[in-house]
């Protein structure tokens, strides 16, 4: 069976509403890694190098001396002592190329040797030889044989006769006997011929004269006896 049920309304309760307070948040900043920009460097002009030269000179108390130079065209350094020796060399640049000559001054001369000094040609031609001459033997002639066998004839009598002359000047009659038997007398010698010693001739005499001459007076004096 249907029960009518009557079930009492609830109070009604009216809520206003309230607001929310409104809460302001700060944004948080974000963060944003900038992306590398690539920028192409300008190209640096290079320095324009200007002509290199260099010089220098020394010199001692003993005379001895360097200097030099340098440059582009060319170049030279040189020595020297108190004595006049000189020894360096130079450098210089041609059509030709680059050339390094070094000399040298000193009691033997001058002397230079470089790669473009001129060089004499050399001669390999055989030395010429000189014919040998072999004489023939001289020979007289008859006329000059004759002469010379006169001469030598002539010659050796000479030299006999000269030899015999003295032998008799030695053992004459004068010597003593007895001495060479068959070239003296047998009778001995007079006596007399040694009895009277030889008178000397007496050369006259007469009185010393002294000469004196005075070669620089008060220094030296010169005598003279006549």
């Amino acid at each position: 069976a249907y029960v009518d049920v009557q079930v009492p309304a609830e109070p009604y309760i009216h809520v206003e509403p309230i607001a929310a307070p409104v809460v302001a948040y700060a944004a948080a900043p974000a963060a944003y890694a900038a992306a590398p920009v690539a920028y192409a460097a300008a190209p640096i002009a290079a320095p324009i190098a200007g002509p290199v030269s260099s010089q220098f000179q020394a010199q001692d108390e003993f005379g001895n001396v360097a200097y030099g130079y340098q440059n582009i065209n060319s170049a030279k350094q040189e020595q020297g002592n108190a004595y006049g020796g000189v020894t360096g060399s130079y450098t210089y640049a041609d059509e030709a190329g680059v050339h390094t000559v070094n000399y040298v001054a000193d009691d033997f001369g001058f002397r230079v040797a470089g790669d473009n000094l001129p060089v004499a040609p050399v001669y390999n031609a055989a030395l010429p030889v000189a014919p040998v001459h072999i004489a023939a033997p001289v020979v007289d002639t008859p006329e000059v044989a004759l002469a010379k066998e006169a001469f030598f004839a002539a010659f050796e009598a000479e030299a006999s006769r000269t030899k015999r002359s003295a032998q008799i000047g030695a053992f004459g009659p004068t010597a003593y006997a007895g001495l060479a038997h068959g070239l003296l007398p047998a009778a001995p010698v007079a006596a007399a011929a040694y009895a009277a010693p030889l008178a000397a001739a007496a050369a006259p005499s007469r009185e010393a004269i002294l000469t004196t001459i005075k070669l620089n007076p008060g220094h030296a004096v010169f005598y003279r006896v006549d």
